[in-house]
């Protein structure tokens, strides 16, 4: 199998939804701001920490946006698995993936160091061939830069590769580099605007429509 699965992280294979919303609460109140409920802030998730800072604070203009920034990480950085959790079914999903012959990889616009800290604390680590972050030197998404470059690292083509994720960034990502694209519908992002080759409801669903359309080749 010379094909890679690049799957994003937020919504996709972990629920961080607890983490990241405490972690936006502690940011606004450390300038003396409400907390905004956990509903609110994961529809703002998706584009990357800054643009979720900027969504965060979009009612109280006059903050500056680093500071608010630093704040984040700050708060986030320390508590990354607090109550971070794999989604049901993501070991079982990728160790599948892998036995059949796909490289597994993760793309994501969360920092690298964030996200190894995750995929290792959640025992999933060893299963990827390439992670790339906000800071690995490539554009966010929708940019399909970064997955090229997985593309290199792995060894793979884009045909038959596939980008998976929950949020319409991943699949224009995926789109643009030419792989075929897996909405998963469990995450944080609005299926409006989003066009996938499928959709996927669980992660053994995931798994068996992308085993099929390969062995169907």
């Amino acid at each position: 199998m010379n094909a890679v699965v690049a799957f994003d992280m937020d919504g996709t294979l972990i629920d961080s939804a607890a983490d990241i919303g405490a972690a936006v609460n502690r940011m606004r109140v450390s300038f003396g701001l409400k907390e905004l409920p956990r509903e609110s802030v994961v529809r703002m998730v998706g584009n990357g920490a800054r643009v979720l800072v900027a969504r965060a604070l979009a009612d109280t203009p006059g903050i500056d946006p680093d500071e608010a920034f630093r704040r984040y990480r700050h708060e986030y950085d320390t508590h990354l698995i607090d109550e971070t959790r794999l989604y049901p079914g993501v070991p079982e999903t990728l160790d599948a993936l892998k036995a059949a012959g796909f490289r597994l990889a993760v793309f994501t616009n969360k920092p690298y160091g964030s996200t190894c800290f995750i995929l290792k604390g959640l025992g999933i680590d060893t299963l990827f061939s390439a992670v790339v972050g906000a800071d690995s030197g490539f554009p966010l998404k929708p940019e399909p830069d970064a997955l090229r470059h997985i593309l290199e690292k792995t060894g793979t083509d884009a045909a038959g590769s596939w980008m998976v994720g929950d949020n319409w960034t991943d699949i224009d990502s995926g789109h643009a580099a030419g792989f075929r694209t897996a909405y998963c519908n469990w995450g944080y992002g609005a299926p409006d605007k989003i066009r996938p080759d499928a959709v996927c409801a669980s992660m053994d669903a995931l798994k068996r429509t992308i085993m099929d359309a390969n062995n169907g080749e």
